[in-house]
């Protein structure tokens, strides 16, 4: 079972039984659908209804639709199976990027050690006989190939100083 960490709950809202849920997790769309299982305390829950507010989601879990049903959900952290995302074959999560290897053209520069996020876009981390960050977008990665697991890069020179 490999389990996704989504994000957390903080507390309910209202008196019919919706929680407060605070997310960074890359793909939300995938998980805040009705009837999509959840795990929270290792139980499976099933989202029932989702709406944003301001700078989170209000979510109900199994039909609860009662703020005592729901007291127990308050300050736990929300996981996602990865079988249940439903991703297509070509689609993957930018965690999924991590070990792969980088390639400036034919060279190979590096492995991606971590993915950062910021407000503007996602950095692949790289170490090799330099430590430097790729910005994902069209004029850095050229390719990604999931199955060889490598990434196929351009202008990198640039960022290996």
């Amino acid at each position: 079972m490999n389990k996704l960490y989504f994000g957390y709950t903080t507390g309910t809202h209202g008196l019919k039984g919706e929680l407060k849920c605070f997310s960074d997790f890359e793909r939300k769309d995938l998980v805040l659908k009705n009837n999509q299982p959840v795990y929270i305390k290792d139980k499976v829950h099933y989202i029932t209804s989702v709406r944003k507010h301001k700078n989170c989601y209000l979510i109900c879990f199994d039909n609860l639709n009662d703020i005592n049903l729901v007291e127990e959900f308050r300050n736990q952290q929300i996981y996602v199976l990865r079988s249940d995302l439903d991703l297509l074959e070509n689609e993957f999560l930018f965690s999924d990027l991590i070990g792969f290897s980088i390639y400036n053209n034919l060279e190979m520069v590096g492995k991606i050690k971590e993915v950062r996020y910021n407000k503007y876009s996602v950095l692949l981390s790289v170490i090799g006989e330099k430590k430097f960050l790729v910005p994902y977008n069209d004029f850095f990665i050229k390719e990604v190939n999931i199955k060889e697991q490598k990434i196929i890069g351009d202008n990198l020179e640039g960022l290996m100083l």
